[in-house]
């Protein structure tokens, strides 16, 4: 089986190396259970990307701009300056679900779990600051919109907390304390869970971090398991989604 990664223009050189670097896990993991040596391909998005996902049997979406909410019926709801659409990659994106939900292994990343849950009906958090004021939200959560600097914001972490460690695999319990810890890059959120959706782990203020399909072998986290700060803690969930199918 070979991992599509699915990839934005003009990503900045070490964002792009950790994607690859964590689809070569996703890879690995799935090279060692049915003993192949199959390599990643890469996938820029663009008018050719579904004849291309034709040709891979895992696909994973990697994070990028936000979606636009018309495609969750609903409109923009504050200053255009706090938002970046894409609406040709939203498009490609939602017919690639269409498409290939039923039958390919799919990992979402950051907007990856944010276009999985509009594809199967859920609503998303516009931007979290606004949206939940007036509640007690994850500090992360609550200034990432305002920390400029690119180094600054990988540095952004907080806790997560669900079922999912009960599901996956720890070996040690240190091993699972270095998993609690994520990184938190986002503005916008799962609001509405999708159908068929399940949670699997969410932060302390109730942000959905983890979750799967109840059927398929779909699975996906808001965090960015790729950054190389926290990549070498993410065997298990990949060994989990591995597993999956």
């Amino acid at each position: 089986m070979k991992v599509g990664l699915l990839v934005g223009s003009n990503l900045n050189p070490v964002v792009f190396d950790e994607y690859v670097n964590f689809a070569n896990l996703i890879q690995k993991s799935i090279n060692e259970k049915m003993s192949k040596n199959n390599q990643v391909e890469v996938i820029e998005i663009n008018k050719e990307t579904l004849g291309k996902v034709e040709g891979v049997d895992v696909v994973v979406l990697s994070g990028g701009e936000d979606v636009h909410p018309e495609y969750y019926n609903s409109k923009v709801k504050y200053n255009d300056d706090l938002y970046e659409f894409n609406r040709q990659r939203d498009e490609i994106e939602l017919e690639l679900l269409e498409k290939f939900h039923k039958v390919k292994p799919i990992f979402g990343i950051c907007r990856g779990i944010q276009v999985i849950n509009v594809f199967f009906k859920g609503t998303l958090f516009q931007h979290l600051p606004y949206d939940l004021r007036g509640i007690v939200i994850e500090n992360a959560h609550k200034i990432y919109p305002d920390v400029k600097r690119f180094e600054d914001k990988r540095k952004l972490r907080h806790i997560i907390k669900g079922k999912v460690f009960e599901l996956l695999n720890f070996r040690t319990s240190s091993e699972m304390n270095n998993f609690r810890l994520v990184n938190s890059r986002h503005h916008q959120a799962v609001a509405k869970l999708g159908n068929s959706l399940e949670i699997l782990a969410i932060s302390r203020d109730g942000i959905v971090e983890i979750l799967k399909h109840s059927s398929l072998p779909i699975l996906a986290v808001q965090y960015h398991p790729e950054q190389k700060e926290i990549v070498d803690y993410q065997y298990p969930i990949v060994e989990y989604f591995v597993n999956l199918f």
